[in-house]
């Protein structure tokens, strides 16, 4: 009880006030399921029902269900401390991105209004009460933020923390603990004042990698909850252990734990020798001594005497039981044997297998009577916790106790999939299991479906890759594209232990069905609705008619020298070339027509959300300039399907996922400001609209322009990163090679340089401000963004505009320095990257290489290395590049998707030198000429002349070599 005599004071209850007090601090941590402050019933968040629901605890009767968002995942009851009827309760709306605050009574009927709607930082998750300063704490998961609510709905503070915040617990003394859960921290911040302070960060111990790979091992991860003691001197958390440092494989990779947090004020930390581990103390042993294995454990709770701990695990469908009148902790018995190893504590003495329903979650208990809330099935589940006592046992009371919602809003088809992607209990779809022996679900490694967590799973499986580069699925028998229930089958068998003597070839209709109610939660619009790539459309419906676009074309009316400059850019249109084409159409032979997303993702979404399947017929034109089509298209009032990243795409981005790539963005156009008008092909009504922009510029500018986000590298990310679908593995790290180059100084913002900040300067020598006009007559900016996007592709933008290739050119130059030295025989080039923020060359199919040429005295050239031969870059040449190989080390080619590790990589990081050393004759007649040379060619000659082979029609020029820095040195004598 946090404050027992400000709660007599301020309500005058006597003993029921005192009760009530200690009742709403018991339950001081974020919880989907929560009781009443006179225990008498029961507020449900029903996660992906969208509502919140209150049950009677006598009776289990659905009183009332309030419909309120998408998916709800926390809520916090709130006791008014100056009106003792009134009871708030706020809920967290994980996927509308909202707080949803409702009011209602302690007594009399179950009513909830919706009193405010509240927009928050992405993926609001964990929200707990402080009774003491009447305000919510409430975690941003996605934007590592906390925020502070006031009783009224009102954003107090808005606080920066660790990554992934995620639960939420309070201490009896004032302290808030956050738990991050894809980094394994705690962090413990002071409320004792309205605004948190933190005082610590808490790091959970990896458990060491361990030979046995079947020994629990791994990273803390998926911390989405806490549970505090009731005598405040410890935490709970359950979570899971991941291990990725070796092949995916469901008996080595995912492991369930619960770590415990020693709550000393000031000496706060992990109590590491008491985590509790599978075969540890998490080791009940079944006939033919096989330990039970369990999955995804969840929520946790103390029993109201502190004697046990009750644990769900998700994933098996099981509960967890931990008694601690048993052996209390740390507690030793001080006339045991010396030598005797501390055993860790308490251990798990029961666990109660397959609780009824599907994917147990939330729990609650009071006295005898266990509450379990089932996230897929949507009820409720009570359970008898026993007598006090050791012996005692958790037994069933009633199987479905409560309906949580009147209606399910998922299809029976999504719910089925949605079930499917959380379930890894043996015992259910017999002979047709999701996992094998109870290990792992889908959801044990993508936590919530696919998003941003994606980058986590990378980051946690990177080994060696010239040995292995994949962090997921190990040999994929097919991309899912090509043929989902194949893929998911293959993927279960081998990662989940699951689907036992299925064959991939003729499988039977049920797993046929099951897998492909699967393929609908994963095309789920929070997940991966286009299934090869991350781009999201945020909207109720999956995909838009070209009419809903704005023509760039249009834009270039106001914004013409931003038009100009991106119309003949990489970015513009026409990214349907013939080379794009050529690798699409190879990924779609390879893997399924479907898998062409993959690659239109990035070059061209818009042709995804409007739906366009097949090969592209209706090509562009390589050489056009100033999209002469857009604006025919605008001048005849047809609707586009423009091919490339057009002005409303890339300025009606929302949110980067920072998933790794491929396209891992969302887009908006719902949501847009739009003008009376605006959409209106009318040149009358179209001057009607432009003066309500011009008279009312801002709103239009909110509209447009995310700075924080576009002043971000993660924005150039998403198209700039890629990794293999399925397997995972790394193919263009742009973003992660930025963040370990020597440009990313944010501490120093004058060393400091973005992507946009080389990439879209005017300036591509000395990449310094340049003043300009964003808007035709508009104000003049002192640092106004180019859209000529200059970079390493000399050779399109060159086709249709010198400029732009003079700037790409220009940004090459400076990337390189070149510096020779001669020691005896040995000719030494010295090539450092001084002015790239990635590894150079950058982006995929670029050649870099070191051209040397020696001349005696009579002229005669006496050595060489690297001179092309007929367009050919002779082997053995000093060559900086990138080739992924299969796991036979075969070079995987144009099928890049394909690879399993790296066979070479000669690329030379950012701010590092590349020493080559050649060999000169012995006999050579001095003075001696050497000239050396660094070249950098976009697409090499094989590529080339393959292109051409397939569109004989199309005059495609030969990519010229360019020469990026160049020495030439006369040695008089040796």
């Amino acid at each position: 009880m946090k404050n027992p005599v400000l709660w007599l004071l301020s309500f005058g209850f006597g003993v029921m006030s005192i009760v009530m007090a200690s009742v709403v601090s018991a339950a001081d941590k974020s919880a989907s399921l929560v009781f009443s402050a006179d225990q008498s019933r029961l507020y449900s968040a029903n996660f992906d029902g969208g509502s919140v629901s209150v049950i009677d605890r006598a009776l289990g009767a659905l009183l009332n269900e309030v419909v309120i968002g998408r998916d709800i995942r926390r809520i916090a009851l709130g006791l008014d401390s100056d009106n003792a009827d009134k009871i708030r309760i706020l809920a967290t709306d994980y996927l509308s991105d909202q707080l949803i605050l409702l009011e209602g009574t302690r007594q009399g009927a179950p009513t909830l209004k919706e009193i405010e709607r509240i927009d928050v930082p992405s993926r609001p998750f964990g929200v707990v009460f402080d009774e003491r300063h009447q305000q919510f704490y409430v975690t941003s998961f996605e934007r590592d933020k906390l925020l502070v609510v006031s009783f009224d709905g009102d954003i107090i503070q808005e606080l920066a923390t660790a990554s992934t915040p995620r639960g939420l617990a309070l201490t009896d003394d004032g302290r808030l603990l956050v738990t991050h859960a894809l980094t394994g921290e705690i962090s413990v911040y002071d409320v004792a004042q309205a605004i948190p302070q933190l005082i610590k960060t808490i790091q959970l111990e990896d458990t060491p990698f361990d030979e046995k790979q079947t020994t629990p091992q791994g990273k803390p991860r998926l911390l989405d909850n806490i549970a505090i003691a009731p005598d405040g001197k410890t935490a709970w958390l359950p979570h899971l252990l991941w291990s990725f440092g070796h092949d995916f494989q469901f008996q080595s990779t995912v492991f369930p734990a619960v770590s415990i947090i020693d709550l000393t004020p000031g000496n706060e930390h992990e109590r590491v020798d008491e985590r509790k581990q599978l075969f540890k103390q998490i080791n009940v042993v079944e006939s033919g001594n096989k330990t039970r294995i369990v999955s995804n454990p969840h929520d946790i709770t103390f029993t109201e005497d502190g004697n046990k701990v009750i644990v769900t695990l998700a994933g098996s469908e099981d509960l967890m039981v931990f008694d601690l009148s048993r052996g209390q902790g740390r507690k030793v018995n001080k006339k045991r044997h010396r030598r005797k190893k501390f055993q860790g504590g308490a251990k798990v003495t029961q666990i109660y297998r397959n609780v009824p329903g599907n994917n147990p979650k939330g729990l609650v208990v009071v006295g005898r009577d266990l509450y379990v809330q089932n996230a897929m099935s949507l009820n409720l589940v009570k359970l008898d916790i026993g007598k006090p006592g050791p012996f005692s046992k958790v037994k069933l009371a009633e199987a479905e106790f409560a309906r949580l919602v009147h209606q399910d809003p998922l299809s029976p088809q999504m719910r089925l999939g949605k079930t499917l992607f959380n379930n890894a209990n043996e015992a259910d779809y017999p002979g047709l299991s999701m996992a094998g022996d109870f290990w792992m679900s889908c959801n044990s490694c993508h936590l919530d479906g696919f998003n941003f967590t994606n980058r986590q799973l990378m980051e946690d499986g990177k080994k060696d890759r010239f040995d292995n580069a994949v962090t997921g699925h190990v040999d994929t028998h097919k991309m899912i594209a090509g043929d989902p229930v194949v893929a998911y089958l293959d993927i279960i068998q081998k990662t989940q232990g699951g689907m036992p003597g299925v064959s991939l070839d003729q499988p039977p209709l049920d797993a046929v069905k099951m897998m492909t109610a699967l393929n609908e939660y994963v095309r789920a619009p929070e997940n991966l609705p286009y299934l090869s790539t991350w781009l999201r459309l945020d909207d109720d419906k999956r995909y838009t008619h070209p009419e809903e676009w704005i023509n760039s074309a249009k834009c270039g009316d106001c914004h013409t020298t931003i038009y100009d400059q991106w119309a003949d850019s990489n970015h513009g249109m026409n990214m349907d070339h013939p080379f794009y084409r050529f690798h699409e159409d190879v990924a779609a032979k390879e893997e399924g027509e479907e898998f062409r997303v993959l690659c239109r993702g990035c070059h061209a979404p818009q042709a995804i959300i409007n739906k366009t399947s097949g090969a592209f017929t209706d090509y562009g034109d390589m050489y056009e300039q100033q999209g002469a089509s857009l604006k025919h298209a605008l001048a005849s009032n047809q609707a586009v399907n423009e091919r490339g990243t057009g002005c409303l795409f890339c300025h009606r981005i929302t949110k980067a996922e920072n998933a790794g790539g491929n396209t891992d963005l969302t887009v908006n156009l719902k949501d847009r400001q739009q003008y009376v008008f605006e959409d209106v092909a009318n040149p009358v009504t179209q001057w009607m609209a432009d003066r309500q922009i011009n008279a009312q510029p801002q709103a239009h500018k909110d509209s447009y322009s995310n700075p924080d986000l576009y002043q971000s590298s993660l924005y150039c990310a998403t198209c700039h990163n890629e990794f293999t679908t399925g397997m995972g593995a790394n193919i263009n790290d742009n973003f992660g090679e930025w963040l370990a180059s020597p440009f990313n100084r944010p501490d120093d913002p004058s060393q400091h340089k973005t992507c946009i900040d080389c990439h879209m300067t005017p300036d591509a020598t000395n990449f310094t401000a340049v003043a300009g006009q964003s808007t035709d007559d508009g104000p003049t900016k002192a640092n106004m963004r180019s859209h000529h996007f200059a970079g390493g592709n000399y050779y399109f933008t060159g086709m249709r505009n010198p400029e732009h290739k003079k700037l790409s050119i220009d940004i090459l130059k400076t990337a390189l320095t070149l510096d020779v030295e001669k020691e005896g025989d040995q000719f030494i080039a010295k090539v450092t990257n001084q002015n790239s923020g990635h590894d150079m060359p950058g982006g995929a199919r670029r050649q870099v290489w070191l051209e040397v040429i020696a001349t005696d005295a009579a002229g005669k050239r006496v050595f060489e290395s690297g001179v092309m031969k007929n367009g050919v870059i002779p082997s053995g040449s000093r060559r900086f590049i990138k080739i992924g190989v299969d796991k036979e080390g075969v070079p995987v080619g144009l099928r890049f998707w394909r690879y399993v590790k790296i066979g070479q990589d000669t690329r030379i990081k950012s701010g590092q030198t590349r020493e080559e050393v050649f060999e000169l004759p012995e006999d050579i007649q001095y003075p001696l000429t050497v000239s050396t040379r660094v070249l950098y060619q976009v697409f090499a000659k094989k590529l080339t002349d393959q292109v051409r082979a397939a569109y004989p029609e199309e005059s495609i020029p030969e990519p010229e070599v360019i020469e990026l820095t160049t020495q030439l040195v006369r040695y008089e004598a040796q």
